[in-house]
């Protein structure tokens, strides 16, 4: 297998995940994977046919190169083969570079659907500066709320009231506003 041949059936091994048709999905996403599919079925198809091409050229020409005959003829019909070859070796490269290209296109464009169609991450809660007589507080490993409020004399309730905390979990490092004594 030469060099071009190898390009074209890695290409080809490439699109593996396209070599069946897609899944119903909804909405532009589905026209765009409709369309991917399509063009990748009809570039492999020319890829094929080429191929097909390259195997019958090659084949005529080993039987020109071995056959008897007129020497001058041959090798005008050697020259004439391999121009040929040579032709639809390059068909084959831009085809199989469209193909790329093509498929690149269309998976960014699916990629930038999906991103449209998902709900973008919720705000973080920022605490902020509570009004009452406050400290900052660094979280060590091993703390707890319940040991935090019970080391500041208040409750957890009143810990997550200030801190604007949904839940009790922390996090090493992390700074609260605990009540001055």
């Amino acid at each position: 297998m030469n060099k071009g041949t190898a390009l074209v059936v890695m290409a080809l091994a490439a699109c593996a995940a396209f070599a069946e048709p897609p899944p119903p999905a909804g909405g532009r996403n589905a026209f765009v994977q409709q369309q991917a599919y399509n063009e990748m079925m009809r570039v492999s198809e020319q890829v094929d046919v080429l191929q097909t091409n390259i195997e019958g050229l090659s084949d005529r020409l080993n039987r020109i190169e071995g056959g008897k005959g007129e020497i001058g003829a041959m090798k005008n019909e050697i020259e004439a083969l391999r121009a040929e070859i040579g032709s639809v070796r390059r068909e084959m490269g831009r085809l199989r570079d469209d193909l790329m290209r093509d498929i690149t296109r269309k998976v960014a464009e699916m990629l930038a659907a999906q991103a449209k169609t998902q709900p973008p991450p919720p705000p973080r809660l920022q605490p902020t500066v509570p009004q009452s007589p406050v400290r900052e507080y660094k979280v060590v490993q091993g703390d707890t709320l319940s040991l935090i409020a019970q080391a500041f004399n208040t409750t957890v309730p009143k810990l997550r009231h200030l801190n604007n905390l949904k839940t009790d979990s922390l996090r090493i490092g992390q700074k609260l506003y605990v009540p001055k004594n």
